[in-house]
């Protein structure tokens, strides 16, 4: 097997655009199918490719010192970037008037204990707690499997107690154990030989059929995400497996074209999903204001994938003026002639 850490896949790079797209689209006000579509395997990718590219350092000073740089700080970052939005979001959509704890010590308490102000990088936050937990497990080399089996039975078995006791703490939390397996899924597939497929589209073609037959058999009788029925727990992982090796397979095929607007993207990803929130909730107070409408605005599946594709564009001069100067809002890590260098590098 190749060492995925020195190569650098393009196969990689359209799912993870792929993926964020998704995130956009899934993030517009819709009453369509599509939202179950996307919310049954997006977040599942994600974390699965997270698990695919993780490469532990070799102590845990240097893990730690890592994840701080390239994950804790950002997301403290787009909480500081989301703030003055958040502030008029309370003021202006809910009415809500301010005390010094509310205005700031509540929202900074908020956030450090995972419940971010800036919503979508609640994603950010779980990641850094499946890389620490995976680092910590997974040190000693004799007892990396089994202890990594035994979390993701038990961190099964715990979100399916919570969902049947309707607990929920906060959205990172939950998560963290609804979604550790495909992390860990994700590391797995390291041992398997994805080049061998990912160079042939005669296999990539056939592993896209077998996951698109699959998903799209069972997207049809419903998707949950708080399963409280071991039937529901079935259908929620078997989604999030066979959508995730869906989008894997688009990108199998997709291997063999080379675009540096997708790289791009690629490796703004995290930019992306700490800005697109702010400019989804300003575009819908806008029009929610300009048109008099009473309720919440819906938009068609069509309307929201042409808006989810609008953002993205825009976003997109915002993740080159990142990658230039500051490399830290990508999870590059503090801005330095390394990290410029990482990032420019095709092996980034």
């Amino acid at each position: 097997m190749s060492n995925i850490n020195s190569t650098r896949y393009n196969w990689v790079d359209w799912c993870k655009s792929i993926a964020i797209f998704l995130v956009i689209w899934g993030h517009l006000p819709m009453h369509s199918i599509a939202i179950s579509i996307i919310y049954s395997f997006h977040m599942p990718l994600f974390f699965l490719i997270s698990g695919y590219l993780y490469k532990p350092q070799k102590t845990a000073k240097e893990e730690f010192k890592k994840n701080f740089k390239t994950l804790f700080v950002p997301y403290l970052i787009y909480q500081l970037i989301f703030y003055p939005y958040w502030m008029v979001r309370e003021s202006l959509v809910f009415h809500q008037s301010f005390t010094i704890y509310d205005s700031i010590i509540r929202p900074i308490i908020q956030s450090l204990a995972s419940n971010a102000i800036n919503g979508p990088t609640w994603f950010i936050y779980c990641l850094l707690s499946f890389k620490i937990y995976a680092y910590c497990i997974q040190k000693k080399q004799s007892l990396s499997v089994p202890l990594t089996c035994f979390s993701c039975i038990l961190s099964i078995l715990i979100c399916f107690w919570l969902n049947n006791r309707s607990l929920y703490v906060t959205y990172a939390i939950h998560h963290f154990f609804t979604l550790i397996i495909f992390f860990f899924a994700g590391q797995a597939l390291k041992h398997i030989n994805l080049k061998y497929i990912s160079d042939s589209l005669y296999k990539s073609i056939i592993w896209l059929s077998f996951f698109t037959i699959i998903f799209g058999t069972l997207i049809r009788t419903g998707y949950n995400s708080n399963y409280t029925t071991l039937l529901e727990s079935v259908k929620f992982y078997t989604l999030g497996f066979t959508g995730s090796g869906m989008i894997l397979g688009i990108g199998f095929i997709l291997n063999r074209i080379n675009s540096k607007i997708i790289y791009n993207i690629s490796i703004g990803t995290m930019v992306i999903l700490g800005i697109h929130w702010m400019l989804i909730g300003v575009l819908n107070f806008s029009i929610e204001k300009y048109l008099h409408l009473s309720e919440d605005i819906s938009y068609s599946t069509s309307t929201a994938f042409f808006i989810s594709g609008t953002i993205t564009i825009i976003m997109y001069p915002m993740i080159l003026f990142c990658k230039k100067h500051l490399p830290i809002l990508l999870g590059k890590g503090f801005s330095s002639n390394k990290y410029r260098k990482l990032i420019n590098s095709p092996s980034a």
